[in-house]
């Protein structure tokens, strides 16, 4: 046992072997019942339900390799990528668990048979860390622990006691809970800080790395700090993949192993620089090794490229791997992907039958930023000779040449810059609520319009798409805009994924005056209404209309919409949750919550699903 590949496929079938239950990876989105975090960020995040006791687990012995992604809420790494020896923001965690089954002793037996006798560890040079005990939970030493690890041969002088902080493990402040116990390889003498004191967490040196933590969860933690034993006790371990392969190899750094540098040595095969050859070239081999792998999982499981949540995570990946591959000379970056596909498509299967798409979505993303990136960093590079980068410049950069804020601070922490960051943030608020209020008037300007008119608009428009009605109040805005306020109003404002209404209102006297509309603004249960038009006034009876070539395609994609959830509950499974929508009159989005990117044969299920409600032509 040598490679990644081979470390992987190791421990499954040594656990297989063992009367544990292989699961394939959880996605890397959390299910929707799980908030807490942004991506799955530990190797039991998908199975936190069965050691709640919330859900009955499939079996009693479970092992996997877990899909992990640290990019993205408190546990970021993304920026730390590149710039040390051990960052990653994607990696794989390997697990075994058990629930109720069996306990420290079974634990400990099969992670020292494991570690001593496959990965071939000399254990000489192995150490273990367990609980030291903590008065305030009312627990001492782990001695069960101890014992476990002396009944295996370890000796008890590199069996280390540690605090709270180092080994106990909650989930919450309160809940289910327990001591851990964390094994560490001693890499040697000469990578020591030479202190007698020195041994596993030492914090003036990584001689001893740890690469296995057994959790071993046995109480219930209540509110008053006290602790009661759990029904029933449970295992959940955690063996970090590049690490371990790192180990194994004796590397000194996860990107010297073979996962990484097999994508390392096609980057310097395209760009004429190696691995090493500098400071830059080292930081963006790291960049592009781990952000190809990142972003291909990622859009694997059908997150796109956006300006919010996974998808702005997935912008940041391809964009900072261009910006690093165009330092050592990399372009078309889409081509990283298939490499990635090619290293690890055996392993995980769902990255071959999506590798087209993968491309051509990072393909999309490159050539949109490509088209600013140049222009960007000559803006950027003109700013060099001051003593920081103003949230003005944060924002142009951001708003015209497509460069995340990390990115910029990045770049600028190279040169030794500061960056104005809550100057960008008060721009960009700024540029928000703009953008929101129809560009020349903002949002508050628009609210505080509506409340001086002094009446509430009665919408109308779920019965009526033509009415006659009055302008209760009007401002003019310049450039033959403004706003207004109807006293009854057919047009629908912007909500709940469904776009404005696109109309009109003409004066009701022959005279053929008409104004455009332009926005309609929601204002809780009110609206405001921006047009574009001349000769109108306060107190003007208009003839107000949408379209019904208007109204009744959005009305049909709106009653589509919950056709096509429907649908996918009865197709995909009751696990299906919608996560937007945008409803228009030539076309509809529908985002929802799923595992894996659609089948050919899935969405045939769905359009036949579809089509079968529409023929049935059901009263709405």
């Amino acid at each position: 046992m040598r490679t990644t590949a081979e470390l992987r496929e190791g421990f499954l079938s040594f656990f297989e072997s063992r009367d544990h239950v292989r699961l394939p990876s959880a996605p890397l989105v959390p299910p929707a019942d799980d908030p807490s975090t942004l991506f799955i960020v530990a190797g039991m995040q998908p199975l936190k339900k069965l050691f709640l006791g919330l859900e009955p687990p499939p079996a009693r012995r479970l092992v996997t390799a877990q899909k992990v992604m640290r990019a993205g809420g408190k546990h970021a790494d993304l920026d730390d990528v590149g710039s040390t020896a051990r960052h990653a923001s994607f990696f794989e965690m390997l697990g075994n668990f058990s629930f109720g089954d069996y306990f420290k002793d079974e634990a400990i037996s099969f992670a020292w048979e494991f570690v001593t006798e496959h990965m071939d560890f000399p254990p000489d040079r192995l150490w273990a860390t367990v609980f030291a005990g903590e008065p305030t939970l009312g627990l001492g030493e782990d001695e069960v622990a101890i014992a476990g690890w002396r009944r295996v041969g370890l000796p008890r002088e590199r069996i280390v006691g540690q605090p709270r902080s180092e080994n106990f493990w909650q989930a919450a402040e309160t809940g289910p809970c327990g001591p851990c116990s964390e094994l560490f390889l001693d890499r040697g003498a000469e990578r020591g800080c030479g202190d007698p004191g020195c041994g596993p967490n030492c914090e003036r040196c990584e001689r001893f790395l740890e690469f296995w933590n057994l959790v071993f969860m046995e109480f219930d933690l209540h509110a008053d700090g006290t602790t009661t034993p759990l029904p029933t006790q449970n295992i959940d371990t955690g063996l970090g993949l590049e690490r371990g392969a790192m180990l194994l190899q004796g590397k000194e750094s996860i990107f010297d192993a073979d996962g990484y540098q097999a994508i390392m040595a096609w980057v310097a095969a395209e760009s004429g620089v190696a691995y090493g050859d500098s400071e830059q070239a080292t930081k963006a081999h790291r960049v592009l090794a781990d952000h190809g792998r990142a972003m291909t999982f990622l859009i694997a499981e059908g997150i796109t490229p956006s300006n919010e949540g996974r998808g702005y995570i997935v912008r940041r990946l391809i964009r900072r791997a261009v910006q690093q591959g165009r330092r050592i000379g990399l372009r078309d970056v889409y081509r990283l992907p298939a490499v990635v596909v090619d290293q690890m498509g055996a392993a995980y299967p769902e990255l071959g039958q999506e590798a087209a798409r993968i491309e051509e979505v990072v393909r999309g993303e490159e050539e949109r930023f490509s088209d600013t990136l140049e222009r960007g960093l000559k803006v950027f590079e003109d700013l060099a000779g001051r003593a920081a980068v103003s949230g003005d410049d944060a924002f142009t950069l951001a708003a015209t040449y497509g460069f995340p804020l990390e990115l910029t601070i990045e770049l600028a922490e190279e040169r030794g810059q500061a960056v104005d960051v809550d100057g960008y943030r008060a721009r960009m608020a700024e540029h928000r609520e703009i953008s929101r209020a129809g560009g020349e008037s903002d949002a508050q300007r628009v609210a505080d319009f509506a409340r001086a008119a002094g009446f509430r608009t009665d919408f109308v428009g779920h019965t009526k798409t033509d009415v006659i009605t009055q302008i209760g109040a009007l401002e003019a805005l310049g450039g033959g805009r403004f706003l207004a306020k109807l006293r009854e109003s057919p047009f629908y404002p912007a909500g709940g994924g469904q776009v404005t209404d696109a109309g009109t209102i003409e004066l009701d006297d022959d005279s053929g005056t008409v104004a455009e509309l332009r926005e309609a603004y929601r204002l809780g249960d009110d609206q405001a209404l921006l047009f574009e038009g001349t000769g109108f006034s306060a107190g003007d009876r208009v003839h107000a209309v949408v379209p019904w070539a208007v109204r009744f395609p959005t009305m049909a994609n709106h009653t589509a919409t919950h056709l096509l959830q429907a649908a996918l509950r009865e197709v995909l499974g009751e696990h299906v949750r919608q996560a937007g929508s945008a409803v228009r009159p030539d076309k509809l989005r529908f985002d929802f919550t799923h595992e894996r990117s659609l089948s050919r044969e899935d969405r045939a299920a769905l359009e036949r699903h579809v089509n079968e409600r529409i023929f049935a032509n059901a009263p709405v």
